[in-house]
């Protein structure tokens, strides 16, 4: 993840105010990790998919779509399934030129003893109200054997006028487990339909290198169709220091030229594991030149937002630029965060904000915030509320499903958000338009209302083992992690007693992590005595 040293105050008055926050559905059990897209030619018209719960079916990609800027929303659709046992995760979506809308996701099912899916391509010809223009299939789960090259897909579609209108790419890396060195995957399909050979994104001289665990790259097309995607790299004999590199591909993906984007200083501040560090990369319409990539970094002790542009293509990087204002090193966090362009060049960054909570760590009470830099402008605006709600912390927050995400277009002057809190408890997620110029902003409305089943373990603390007492929730395994995040012990679960044996671990805290027959994951803390 992105951990880099850089730091700028800006000091501005806020002329913004916050949203009031609006419930507008329900469900039953878990949802999280929204994508939400705006249609280029029809900025009323949003899709906004996320992972989801439906009764009787494994864990699935529901969507829903707005054509009125949000004041109303569709029923929920779902993309397909590939096996009755699949379960879905990680939704990108993309329009292409020709109004049609395409969702990637990842859909699979896991076994002690045969993995099967992969990562999926679904159309809309409906603007996302249903999913029945057919599917095709991006990668393999084993495609590259115990890799597992199919989490975080990132799908981008050349929209241009250009020769390679409609080409659809796609960058994968391995799954979350898999130990290090791994290397990110590029994919990409001429027609839509079938897909070319996948290959290693990185290069000779250009590598990812042996000490990045999840080398996420991210990827996005420009309107003159070139395409750009970024990916971490630590190689001391490619440079001393860890950054980024930057690949530019001129003929449809058929190939890429490489060079360093940007990398970090010596100086680096403490590092809190629990942060959702996710990044991105996106392009100015108006200017195929002017690229951006937003991600939180921590210059001192703790993290802030950074945006670095580039007005050249990529070739060169301007230093980068703290979007929060609230006090520098004063230990707060802004973490969960991302960017996009507006059809002016205007843009809108958004991030969870824990600077009102008490306290400094990631287990702190936090708010969403957003911030706009306006075009041609060297300073982001003063910060401003986007939910207006202080989120207690929730251990739900631990768990990298459904929190690894939010998502932000611009349009027309307004800033439309979509992200995941559990201010009542459960998991939900909202949505939010807010005016930027008119110091006002339209209602917050909640998409999703889902009631998270408590995960009842007994004792904890617990001396030699401990017992999972939701047998509803037929778990089959557990593993176990420290706070760091590392994994300390994996165990396959018998239905009829569900004990947990942890004699062997050392004294102190530890995240649970319970699966259940279905896919469901569920998550809490206990200690070991």
């Amino acid at each position: 993840m992105f951990k880099k040293i850089f730091s700028l105050l800006i000091f501005l008055s806020p002329f913004f105010s916050f949203a009031q926050n609006q419930d507008i559905s329900g469900g039953v059990v878990f949802e999280g990790e929204p994508f939400m897209i705006q249609n280029p030619t029809n900025p009323n018209h949003f899709v906004l998919a996320w992972i989801g719960y439906i009764f009787g079916k494994p864990i699935s990609i529901k969507t829903k779509a707005t054509f009125d800027g949000g004041k109303t929303w569709s029923n929920y659709s779902y993309l397909p399934h590939h096996g009755t046992t699949f379960h879905s995760a990680d939704p990108s979506m993309s329009f292409d030129k020709n109004g049609n809308l395409f969702a990637c996701y990842i859909d699979h099912h896991e076994t002690a003893t045969t993995d099967s899916g992969g990562v999926y391509v679904a159309k809309s010809l409906d603007g996302g109200l249903t999913w029945t223009g057919g599917t095709s299939k991006v990668i393999d789960i084993n495609a590259d054997g115990t890799k597992y090259p199919l989490d975080r897909p990132w799908l981008s579609i050349d929209a241009s006028n250009g020769p390679f209108q409609g080409h659809q790419y796609v960058t994968t890396k391995p799954a979350p487990w898999v130990v290090a060195p791994n290397r990110p995957y590029f994919e990409y399909s001429t027609n839509g339909s079938t897909w070319l050979p996948w290959r290693h994104l990185d290069t000779t001289n250009f590598l990812v290198g042996n000490f990045i665990p999840a080398p996420m790259a991210v990827c996005a097309t420009a309107t003159n169709g070139n395409l750009f995607c970024l990916y971490p790299s630590y190689v001391s004999s490619q440079n001393i220091l860890p950054g980024f590199i930057l690949a530019k591909s001129t003929n449809g993906g058929a190939s890429f030229n490489y060079h360093g984007a940007f990398y970090q200083t010596s100086n680096q501040g403490t590092k809190d594991t629990s942060a959702k560090l996710g990044y991105h990369i996106f392009i100015d319409p108006t200017d195929t030149n002017h690229i951006a990539f937003i991600a939180s970094g921590n210059p001192v002790n703790d993290y802030d937002i950074f945006l670095v542009e580039s007005k050249d293509g990529g070739n060169t990087w301007a230093t980068p630029l703290r979007i929060n204002d609230d006090a520098l090193n004063n230990g707060k966090m802004q973490e969960l965060v991302w960017a996009n362009f507006d059809n002016k060049g205007n843009i809108g960054i958004a991030w969870r904000d824990h600077r009102n909570g008490v306290g400094t760590s990631y287990a702190t009470a936090s708010e969403i915030w957003g911030a706009v830099k306006w075009k041609d402008s060297t300073t982001a605006s003063a910060n401003f509320r986007i939910s207006d709600t202080l989120t207690a912390y929730n251990a739900t927050y631990l768990n990298a499903d459904g929190n690894d995400f939010m998502c932000v277009t611009i349009a027309n002057d307004t800033l439309n958000a979509a992200w995941g809190d559990v201010r009542t408890g459960h998991l939900n997620i909202y949505f939010s338009r807010v005016a930027l110029k008119h110091n006002n902003s339209t209602s917050v409305q909640n998409i999703v209302h889902e009631e998270i089943p408590t995960l009842k373990i007994y004792p904890n603390p617990a001396t030699t083992e401990l017992r999972i007492m939701n047998y509803e929730l037929r778990i089959e395994k557990v593993e176990i992690f420290d706070l760091s995040g590392k994994q300390i012990l994996t165990q396959i679960i018998n239905q009829k007693s569900e004990i947990v044996n942890v004699s062997k671990l050392q004294s102190g805290t530890y995240l649970l992590k319970a699966q259940d027959i279905f896919g469901h994951e569920y998550a809490t803390k206990f200690i070991k005595e």
